[in-house]
């Protein structure tokens, strides 16, 4: 057993990771009193929350009340479980997310420097008419953009700055990625990009930053947490850290909060847990450090097999030393659009939201023992959506990229991407008789969707184009069993005294499913606080 001795150095609460569960976490272990240190492993701060769009799918908060739109418990609970439909790690959690959501919110609001507006999101299943959805505008929050040039100056160079993502704006709120480009917006962003305000998910994190280093709390970056010390009882005490070029052993009295992303960059952990391969776009340091710690602690796992994900595609001219880096889609659920397989057979919904469709990459198909949709697969497309739509750096209205696959026949292009052109063409003739008619037989995409539902149109106008797309994630979204307060359940029964896990290091709350735009960081958040509570909360013990 571990004594105080033996330690380098002692708190009460340690929190490993920075992206938004994990800085939530140690403002509120914080606010209990509690002396606090993050733990950070990369260099920068702030992780997968700091380079996305940013939201925060928060049922029944106030700034939703504020703006005069309507919630309340029930239609969010009611819809959350038609989402989850029966397949969350711990049913009972989602009342308890759904108590704390609006709690945490008016929290953050009233003590750290963080403020928030609406998202122009609706909830991802409206289309599908389910009971408690709200159109848009829902229930996603995004933190104003935060002048980090004027009130973090010493830590503007240590915050994630969004890098390679093109669809995002770097300066732009998600609002404002929505709206068309007139000067006052243009004048905004230049003033943005002059003095260093950020938007999305960097707003949020320069925010919780200022609230810590106000409290002040410690923050070591570049320090992994190697290891966790366990006493002979079982409980967490302490952890082993990498820090300033030594190994240091570090005491906590009260817990561990373990947010330190997911193993979506572990390629043997995808490959274990996935079953297939499956592009990140995430900052590349989750490769599963905290479910290897919590399961060596005797963690119970859960919802290991899920991520949050989203197609992508590749551009050659957006590369990161030297390699293609993964972007979101473009162009999906463009009405004379279609996704096909090699077989040239289309595969899914093309306008089903971005976290169902990578899923059907994976389907296994018993009839034939394969796995069809595993790749490659094409977006196909057709000069109307060209001459629209920008997908990737193919502009519209500019001359087409020498990667560009084009060709003036369906047949012509299928051969260009090793696809039987004959299978090709009677796909395209299906899609086209039945876009005319207004129906989609096949997956009922002229009825359900997000991305463009309802919008089908014969692909008749060449040339035709090709891109590849992969399934993509945003990161994974499996990990430890957690209880209400965010404590790790032990296997076998019970909890690990001292240990807790929130963001995608956990069981996502909802299971495989995604309710809304920022479902992700309102699932990490809301246990974040409630790890924070409860941890800096608890007595002191002797370590």
């Amino acid at each position: 057993m571990a004594t105080t001795t033996e330690w380098d150095q002692i708190v009460d609460v340690i929190i490993v990771g920075s992206g938004g569960a994990a800085l939530v976490a140690a403002t509120m272990a914080a606010d209990e009193g509690a002396k606090t240190l993050v733990v950070e492993k990369d260099e920068l701060l702030g992780g997968t929350t700091a380079v996305s769009g940013g939201g925060i799918w928060l049922p029944n908060n106030h700034v939703m009340a504020e703006a005069g739109i309507p919630d309340s418990k029930e239609a969010a609970l009611t819809y959350i479980k038609r989402v989850v439909d029966g397949r969350a790690p711990d049913p009972e959690l989602l009342e308890v997310f759904v108590d704390t959501a609006p709690e945490m919110l008016k929290y953050l609001v009233e003590h750290t420097p963080a403020t928030f507006h609406i998202q122009p999101l609706p909830d991802y299943y409206t289309p599908w008419g389910w009971e408690g959805h709200l159109p848009r505008p829902g229930r996603t929050v995004e933190a104003n953009p935060y002048p980090v040039g004027e009130r973090l100056p010493e830590w503007k160079d240590k915050i994630v700055k969004r890098g390679t993502l093109m669809s995002l704006g770097a300066a732009t709120t998600l609002t404002e990625d929505f709206m068309p480009r007139t000067p006052e917006i243009e004048a905004e962003l230049a003033r943005r990009e002059a003095e260093d305000v950020r938007p999305k998910g960097a707003a949020l994190i320069a925010a919780l930053l200022e609230g810590l280093l106000d409290r002040g709390v410690d923050i070591w970056l570049s320090s992994p947490a190697k290891d966790l010390v366990v006493n002979e009882s079982g409980a967490v005490v302490g952890a082993v850290v990498d820090h300033d070029g030594k190994r240091t052993r570090v005491g906590a009295r009260k817990g561990i909060v373990l947010a330190c992303g997911g193993f979506e960059w572990n390629r043997e952990m995808v490959m274990t847990h996935l079953g297939y391969d499956v592009k990140p776009l995430s900052p590349g340091g989750n490769t599963g450090d905290g479910l290897s710690m919590a399961m060596k602690a005797g963690a119970q796992l859960g919802n290991t097999t899920s991520y949050w994900g989203t197609p992508v595609m590749f551009d050659p001219e957006i590369t990161r030393n030297g390699e293609m880096v993964p972007q979101f889609e473009w162009g999906r659920g463009e009405p004379s659009s279609m996704v096909v397989n090699q077989k040239g057979k289309r595969f899914a919904n093309e306008a089903l939201p971005y976290n169902d469709f990578p899923k059907a990459f994976g389907v296994f198909d018993s009839t034939n023992h394969e796995f069809p949709n595993a790749g490659p697969c094409w977006q196909i497309f057709d000069n109307v959506v060209r001459s629209n739509v920008r997908v990737l750096s193919m502009l519209p209205g500019e001359p087409d990229p020498d990667w560009a696959i084009k060709a003036d026949s369906i047949a012509e292009l299928a051969s260009m991407i090793s696809i039987d052109p004959a299978a090709l063409v009677a796909t395209v003739d299906r899609f086209n008789e039945n876009a005319a008619n207004g129906v989609d037989p096949d997956f009922e995409r002229t009825s359900k969707g997000l991305m463009g539902p309802g919008t089908m149109r014969p692909l008749t106008e060449g040339p035709f184009y090709a891109v590849r797309i992969y399934p993509g994630m945003l990161g994974t979204n499996g990990g430890p069993m957690i209880s209400k307060d965010a404590e790790v359940r032990r296997q076998g029964g019970g909890v690990i005294e001292g240990l807790y896990a929130a963001g995608n290091t956990a069981a996502n709350v909802f299971g495989w499913a995604y309710p809304s735009g920022g479902g992700t960081i309102g699932n990490g958040t809301v246990f974040g606080y409630r790890a924070g509570i409860h941890a800096g909360s608890r007595p002191a013990r002797d370590i």
